[in-house]
Parts: structure tokens; sequence; C-alpha cells
């Protein structure tokens, strides 16, 4: 079901995409690892203290720090942007501007060509946290030796990976609908997007809390990883549904007519 010539243009085409959003992504996560210190987080919660910022400055561990930021916001929004993007581009982008019709003439099956797309989305945002996770792991024993506890921060990014294998299969599956680059975008990113700026809503402010549950957020749950109990239903939901969206992209993608 997968063609491999076209698995790895796909990912070499995706390198250009792929490198400053996991770079960008690491980055942050080696800042947070140096500027976490007990002292450091104690004071800035003092001048938080009644405003808006409290909500993201709290956590008195490294990685209750990083729940709280760097996996509330960046490790949210870059992915998300590089998912955007490079599943845009997998189908519907090439339909647009005509380019997939000359992997369709080739005795390369639809199926082949739709499922090898799906696989190298896939394998690039699993590649993509496999390097978060040792920099972020290699970041904290330098700055922080032993402040980081590597099982749950393991567990945090894998979350944080299915959390973006479900937006990656929105995305994916946008793709394959859509024949117009500029719907698929607006669809596959649109929900996204609106699910991102809602969560952020509800870390801002306790008012908004409920509004969590009209978003994917809801199920990348860093309290209930950090207790260390009540995330294996979530992580399972995450999983299913992006399996869910991935085949119903390829099955709309092979029966669908395409104007080539």
């Amino acid at each position: 079901m997968i063609n491999l010539p076209y698995l790895r243009q796909n990912l070499r085409s995706n390198v250009r995409l792929w490198v400053p959003f996991t770079l960008i992504s690491c980055i942050f996560l080696v800042v947070m690892c140096n500027v976490f210190t007990p002292s450091n987080m104690g004071a800035l919660s003092d001048m938080a203290a009644g405003t808006v910022a409290n909500n993201i400055l709290s956590g008195n561990t490294l990685l209750a720090f990083m729940s709280n930021s760097y996996y509330a916001v960046m490790a949210i929004i870059f992915p998300m942007l590089y998912s955007i993007i490079a599943g845009n581009g997998l189908i519907a982008a090439k339909v647009d501007n005509g380019s997939l019709a000359g992997y369709l003439s080739t005795p390369v099956s639809r199926t082949r060509i739709v499922c090898s797309a799906a696989l190298s989305l896939i394998l690039s945002l699993l590649a993509m946290w496999t390097v978060i996770s040792l920099i972020g792991i290699g970041a904290a024993q330098i700055a922080q030796p032993g402040e980081l506890d590597i099982r749950t921060f393991l567990v945090m990014n894998l979350g944080a990976f299915l959390y973006h294998f479900a937006v990656s299969s929105i995305c994916f599956a946008a793709s394959c609908i859509f024949n117009s680059s500029g719907s698929s975008l607006l669809l596959g990113g649109g929900i996204p997007l609106v699910f991102f700026v809602i969560n952020l809503l509800t870390k801002l402010s306790d008012r908004l809390s409920d509004l969590k549950y009209l978003t994917l957020n809801t199920l990348f749950d860093t309290a209930a990883i950090l207790q260390g109990e009540g995330y294996a239903g979530d992580f399972a939901i995450l999983a299913g549904m992006g399996i869910l969206l991935y085949l119903a992209g390829i099955a709309v993608f092979r029966r669908k007519d395409l104007p080539l």
C-alpha cells in the first residue's frame, strides 16, 4: 500500500518546512530549561499574582512549569502550523496546481499515492517529537541536573505527539476532501486554530474554563499526566480519532473525481 519513492519524495519536500518548526520548538524548550529554578518561579509567580499570566507562570517543578507554559502554547502552535501547511501540501495543493496529475499518470495507484502521503506526514511528526524529546532531556540534564522527571516527560511528549497526530488527521482529511487549497486550509487549518485560541483563553481565565470541553486540546491533559493517572483514555481517543480521519481521507481521495 506504500510507494517508497513517493514516500521519500514527500519526506524530502517537507524537510525545509520540518526543520524550522522543529528547531523553534526545541529552542523554546531549551530556554524553559535554562529559565526555570524554584526561586525564579516563586518570584515570577509573586509578580504575576492576580493577573492572567499567573496561570502560565505557575509550577514548582521543571515539568510542571513546562506543562503550564511550553505545553500550553509553543508545543501546540508550532507543530500545528507544520501539520496545517504540510497536510495541505500533500494532496489539495497538488490537485490545485495540477502537479498531482503527473503522479497519477504513472502505474502507481491512487491508493498507494495517498497512503504514502499520509505516512509521510505521520513519520515527520514522529521524528519531530523524537527530536524534541531528546533535546529536552539533554538540555535539562545540562541546565537543571536531576530536576526533570524523564519518564513523565516522555509520557508528556507521547501525549503531545498523539494530539498532533489527531490534528494532522484533520488537516490531511481536509486536503483529501477538497480540490482547492484554499478550502482545504480553511477547514483543515481553521478547526485546529480555533481549538488553540479557545484553549488559550481557558488558560488565561478560570471563568472560561468550561470552554475547554469544546476543543480537542482537553484530551491532552497535562495535569493528569503530571499526576500519573487519568490520561490513558484520552490518549486512546486521540489515537482512534487520528486513525479514523486518516482512513476517511484516504477513502474519499480514492473515490472522488479529480479535475486533472
